[in-house]
């Protein structure tokens, strides 16, 4: 699109997006309240959405965030997807799909997307029940086109909600979705100022509210921070004889629900396709890693650099990386250090929480149990064959490519995608957890 048309598109959008982070959010579960007169606030959860840990912890060590505990690496789903994460942290039945645009195999259909996102309920899509002040849906929309006013105004409106909802709720929970588009468009440089803004804005609640106010922060994935290109999938599924489909009727047939401008992509076909789907892919400019699960429950994992098996124990508590080939996820070193720490098992399978402490500085952290979980329980639909990019490359929307520069993103099994953080001025946190075990440090009363 050129620069003109991108300029009047702007334009026109900023009046309807301030409007729309103006609009009162739905109100989640309701608390017993408090009389109007006393200040009954007790805890403010903030969720913000696309913040990396890496940069979270270099403003805390520049002296930002006081009267907060150090950071710690929340280990986010895969695909590193705001639905999939926030799910997880609060403990939430799967969504259909891994975003709001998504293959329903049983009505063989596409369903969801854009007008779906902006007039279904809040209540319908799992953790937003829980938050009291977020943007209205169609501000989440216009995010992207406008980051800075967005930002801005959403904080506004924060400040104020809090302000007047502490008179009667003990504990306000809400939600921040500008500083993924911050990260998205921005970059580092852009969502680190309004960080800043953020820090500056809670030293102010907490002075009207007393420092007793317990204040917990947490993102739902990291970013890559890295300015990306698209990938060309659909070229490379054409050239190998696929069809791209809105059904399923053959083996041709490939369904890729696109959303966003994102690192990972879900392909739906008929299982016979899987393996040569997979082989069309691999060498495909910007693809990381094709998986797909086979009939016996293991997951195969494919590149350039190798295939690999990855498999679980019925109870999950225990995984096991077989490679086949060449070694894909580079996971040498680190059965080498399993091994001589005797954690590997007869059969070749070690502890699941061996796995998480050692793949966590590695470039694919806790990957054997998060690539289960994707072609599993993550979603309720979950894909046939899901593909994971490589930093400075992403796939999805193509009429968004036209209108949004991307100078970072996330959604790809790569560690720097998928470091969410976690921080507290009042509980203290193992240095890296996962999103799931976030529920025990919340300490919420019950709703």
């Amino acid at each position: 699109m050129p620069s003109a048309t991108r300029k009047r598109v702007l334009a026109l959008a900023l009046p309807l997006a301030l409007s729309a982070c103006a609009t009162p959010a739905p109100q989640a579960l309701a608390r017993s309240g408090a009389p109007a007169d006393s200040s009954a606030l007790r805890t403010l959860v903030l969720m913000m959405d696309g913040v990396p840990y890496d940069l979270v912890d270099s403003l805390w060590r520049a002296g930002h965030f006081r009267g907060f505990q150090p950071p710690s690496r929340l280990v986010s789903a895969f695909p590193s997807l705001t639905g999939v994460a926030f799910r997880g942290i609060w403990q939430e039945l799967p969504t259909p799909g891994y975003e709001d645009r998504y293959f329903d195999p049983g009505e063989n259909r596409l369903r969801g997307g854009l007008l779906e996102h902006l007039f279904r309920s809040e209540q319908e899509s799992t953790f937003h029940r829980f938050v009291e002040v977020q943007p209205s849906r169609l501000a989440v929309s216009l995010a992207y086109l406008l980051p800075g006013p967005l930002a801005r105004a959403e904080l506004r409106r924060l400040r104020e909600e809090t302000d007047r909802r502490a008179a009667y709720d003990s504990t306000i929970v809400a939600y921040l979705v500008s500083t993924d588009a911050l990260a998205h468009r921005g970059g580092r440089d852009e969502l680190a100022t309004f960080l800043v803004e953020v820090d500056a804005m809670l030293a102010e609640i907490r002075a009207r509210h007393g420092a007793g106010l317990r204040i917990v922060m947490f993102s739902d994935h990291g970013n890559d921070l890295v300015p990306t290109r698209r990938v060309p999938l659909d070229e490379a599924l054409d050239a190998a004889g696929f069809r791209s489909a809105s059904r399923i009727e053959s083996e041709r047939d490939v369904v890729v629900p696109r959303f966003g401008l994102v690192g990972s992509s879900f392909l739906y076909a008929l299982p016979a396709a899987e393996p040569r789907i997979a082989e069309a892919l691999l060498g495909v400019e910007g693809v990381d890693l094709v998986v797909f699960a086979d009939e016996l429950g293991r997951v195969h994992v494919w590149n350039t650099r190798g295939r690999a098996l990855v498999e679980a124990t019925p109870d999950r508590s225990a995984y096991r990386y077989r490679m086949i080939q060449g070694d894909p996820l580079g996971f040498a070193p680190v059965l080498e250090r399993l091994h001589a720490r005797a954690e590997v098992d007869s059969n070749g399978f070690a502890p699941d929480s061996a796995w998480f402490r050692e793949t966590l500085p590695t470039p694919y952290v806790d990957a054997p149990r998060r690539i289960l979980q994707a072609v599993g329980t993550a979603v309720r639909y979950p894909a046939n064959v899901i593909v994971s990019y490589e930093p400075g490359f992403h796939y999805g929307n193509a009429a968004a490519d036209l209108v949004v520069p991307i100078n970072g993103t996330h959604g790809s099994l790569r560690t720097s995608s998928s470091i969410a953080f976690f921080m507290s001025t009042h509980v203290a946190t193992p240095p890296a957890l996962r999103g799931e075990e976030l529920q025990r440090y919340l300490r919420l009363p019950a709703r």
